[in-house]
């Protein structure tokens, strides 16, 4: 039963993949609206057209290729070449054997899309030195992300199981034992955002925004803001891409501006201001109902672990039907956390949905705190400039922008600005 539900996950996936693609391939036969039309003059808009006609056979390729391995692995006898008595030795060999298949299937495509199709349209900036010793900074994080992960929550399902052969677990006793848990988790994602903060430093090099009229002007916007930003720092984005990206590091109680040097380069003081201020905007954020509401997400996930703790035998007769039909003599805690995670697809789904919607909603606050100061214009124009450097898709199916989009398309973008900055001079 287990493993007909997931080839029916499976093939529902894939479906869904191909179908909204052709949405997006639907979408861009459409013309662009007259807002957006001068990102893409003719001429350039058949150039990002063969760029994303040129991605379309390697789409196709990923998923076929994702489907036939999802199929091998609940088909074939995979998982009992990979059993172990040791948990955490099992752990170890199927987080390394996915690493690996997926660097067999992945490495090429990346490769090929990065020295031919990046290249091809003038994308790509990266040495193909700097693209391994990229690749194997990602693939070592990713090891030691799942595995520190994955182990922490086989010393806690090992545990459970143990106590629940001995003794039943009361509600306050696993609420207890939840509070715990969570406590620990806390710890172990703080850590795994120091490996994956380590990881961009090494991408990266970080130096500090010399002191001069831009820095002087960002730490006077700032002080509209009663959290502290403790460094501004420039990276080397133009070594790799054309891409021209601001973004505001948070972690724990610190914060950091990144900028990318080729953005810094390449346009106006006011750009920047903008996109800056767009930054500010975040920081200025106050919280809302909505994002109350994401809190409730996480206090109903904590009363499901909770409610799993003190029911583990149901829990456990779940993973004895998993290993029953994997014909497993051992426990893999990796699948069983892929098939559950598998089924919790639906719900987590229509949490995604919910959770871009708070997403685009903030970016658009932000976007406003750099209409209120007067950067309205050089902010539609930055974007406009991105979008045409980088190949931006500017003008999404509406669906696709529901479904998938943390950020407002651009068209929408650059709509509710313009709405914004008449607004404030009907004001005036």
């Amino acid at each position: 039963m287990i493993k007909l539900l997931l080839i029916i996950f499976s093939f529902g996936n894939f479906f869904y993949e191909m179908l909204t693609y052709a949405l997006i391939l639907h979408q861009r036969k459409k013309p662009l609206p007259d807002t957006i039309k001068d990102i893409y003059p003719e001429k350039h808009y058949q150039t990002f057209l063969a760029y994303k006609k040129d991605y379309r056979k390697i789409f196709i390729f990923e998923q076929v290729f994702a489907l036939c391995l999802q199929l091998f692995c609940v088909l074939s006898p995979f998982y009992t070449w990979l059993q172990d008595a040791n948990p955490y030795i099992c752990l170890l060999k199927t987080v390394l054997v996915f690493i690996v298949i997926e660097c067999v299937s992945d490495l090429p495509i990346s490769y090929y899309s990065t020295f031919t199709i990046e290249e091809k349209y003038g994308l790509n900036h990266q040495t193909k030195k700097d693209f391994f010793k990229d690749v194997c900074i990602e693939k070592i994080t990713e090891f030691l992300i799942l595995s520190i992960l994955f182990s922490f929550l086989i010393g806690v399902a090992t545990h459970l199981e143990d106590w629940t052969h001995h003794f039943s677990i009361s509600f306050s006793q696993a609420f207890l034992i939840g509070l715990l848990i969570a406590a620990a988790g806390f710890i172990i994602m703080t850590l795994l955002s120091l490996f994956s903060l380590a990881a961009m430093r090494l991408q990266y090099r970080f130096t500090e925004l010399e002191d001069g009229t831009l820095r002087q002007q960002i730490l006077t916007f700032l002080k509209e803001s009663r959290k502290k930003v403790h460094h501004i720092k420039v990276y080397d984005e133009s070594k790799k891409s054309n891409s021209k990206n601001a973004f505001l590091l948070k972690f724990l109680g610190y914060r950091e501006f990144g900028i990318a040097d080729n953005f810094l380069e390449e346009n106006s003081q006011d750009e920047l201001y903008a996109v800056l201020l767009h930054e500010i905007g975040h920081l200025k954020h106050k919280k809302n109902l909505l994002n109350y509401t994401q809190y409730a997400f996480g206090i109903a996930l904590f009363l499901g672990l909770v409610w799993l703790i003190s029911h583990a035998p149901v829990v456990l007769t779940f993973n004895g039907m998993i290993n029953t039909e994997f014909h497993l003599s051992y426990t893999n805690y990796y699948l069983t956390l892929s098939i559950f995670l598998t089924f919790c697809k639906p719900f987590l789904f229509l949490w995604n949905l919910f959770r871009n919607y708070v997403s685009c909603k903030e970016e658009q606050e932000a976007d406003f705190n750099a209409v209120d100061h007067g950067y309205g214009q050089a902010l539609i124009q930055t974007f406009k400039k991105i979008s045409s450097d980088e190949l931006i898709d500017i003008n999404p199916h509406p669906l696709i922008e529901l479904i998938e989009y943390d950020h407002p398309g651009m068209y929408k973008r650059i709509s509710y600005i313009q709405k914004r900055m008449k607004k404030g001079n009907d004001a005036v």
